[in-house]
């Protein structure tokens, strides 16, 4: 449970999407709104939030007249240092200060997790001012360099993919042309191949 920390105070009309809301003790993004009415003369709006740390959605109602405790939702990029049991430590490049967060806190698949590698760029996501990191998550996209590539495996239409090793031990399919020693852009998102770097 988390305690309230801004004394900002808004009503359910006034909130826009994005903003990150209190309810019930835990963080909630904002990801849509719908004004209604009950049927019975009184105004509602319908939010859908998305949880800050486990994304977990769901759908709220809030009558005209009820207030909402508005917080802040800070992004900020560290950098990954090492692994150890159940935590990642990371360093804030603008700061230098170092940031252990377990595991369980990490936004995404855990298949997602096997491309982390030294010196990659992580996205802390915090509320301010407390209780501060509530989660991390890979960019968006990563260049990688290509250990080893298997066998060919052919297509029905289009290029023809096969499977391969990045140095970090992850693996992902890759186009035909794509060499050993190649650098190449993975959409971590999709867990894709997008191009050589």
């Amino acid at each position: 449970m988390i305690s309230k920390r801004l004394s900002i105070q808004i009503g359910p009309n006034t909130v826009r999407l994005g903003m990150v809301i209190e309810h019930k003790g835990e963080p909630q993004i904002v990801e849509s709104k719908d004004h209604g009415g009950t049927g019975r003369g009184q105004a509602v709006v319908k939010l859908n939030l998305r949880h800050a740390a486990t994304g977990a959605r769901s759908q709220v109602r809030f009558r005209a007249s009820d207030t909402l405790d508005l917080m802040k939702l800070v992004q900020n990029k560290y950098q990954f240092l090492y692994s150890e049991s159940d935590k990642v430590h990371l360093l804030n490049m603008q700061t230098y200060e170092e940031l252990a967060m377990n595991m369980d806190k990490f936004e995404g698949s855990k298949d997602r997790m096997s491309f982390l590698e030294d010196g990659m760029e992580i996205i802390v996501q915090s509320l301010e001012p407390e209780p501060g990191p509530i989660s991390w998550r890979l960019p968006s996209r990563h260049t990688f360099k290509v250990k080893s590539i298997e066998a060919r495996v052919a297509k029905d239409k289009g290029a023809t993919y096969s499977p391969a090793t990045l140095q970090n031990n992850a693996r992902i399919s890759v186009p035909d042309f794509v060499k050993p020693g190649d650098s190449i852009v993975v959409d971590l998102d999709k867990l894709t191949y997008v191009g050589r770097s």
